[in-house]
């Protein structure tokens, strides 16, 4: 099937960039000054890992167009978060709705696999680190429950 074909251009890029969008938001619930390479590493690492583990022609597309810019991606959306850290998450939120509209253009067990994709990097990101004694803290949760909700997956 073409997949990459079934997206435009900006809804292709906003697959790419999500991953590391989710990761940023997910870090931002929860700031840990220590656990921040945790975060960071975990934001870089689990994608392709994860990709591989999914058997899903997307997800293994996406990763694959992210992985050689993933500097240039990461460091969109940090430049986003600095430019305005208040919004950031309603923006993140914003880009996993449109996501989920452009999702209905492959089959459904494609779009499924990248979003549940998308929640098991949050939640990778989350658990690298502990904030308040825990390793996957309540700010997070809830910060990954809104994603969920904006992909249409249950919370």
């Amino acid at each position: 099937m073409l997949m990459k074909e079934s997206f435009g251009d900006d809804d292709w890029k906003n697959l790419e960039s999500l991953p590391y969008a989710v990761s940023i938001t997910v870090m931002a619930a929860a700031p840990s000054l220590l656990g921040a390479w945790g975060e960071t590493r975990a934001m870089i690492e689990e994608p392709p890992r994860l990709a591989a583990a999914s058997g899903s022609e997307l997800v293994g597309l996406v990763s694959a167009g992210m992985q050689p810019r993933a500097r240039d991606l990461i460091k969109e959306q940090q430049n986003l978060m600095k430019q305005d850290q208040m919004g950031y998450r309603s923006r993140t939120i914003a880009a996993c709705k449109s996501a989920a509209t452009a999702l209905a253009m492959v089959p459904p067990d494609e779009a499924e696999a990248y979003k549940k994709w998308l929640l098991q990097i949050g939640e990778k990101v989350a658990q690298a680190a502990k904030e308040h004694g825990v390793a996957f803290s309540d700010p997070e949760k809830a910060a990954l429950g809104e994603i969920a909700v904006a992909l249409g997956l249950q919370a």
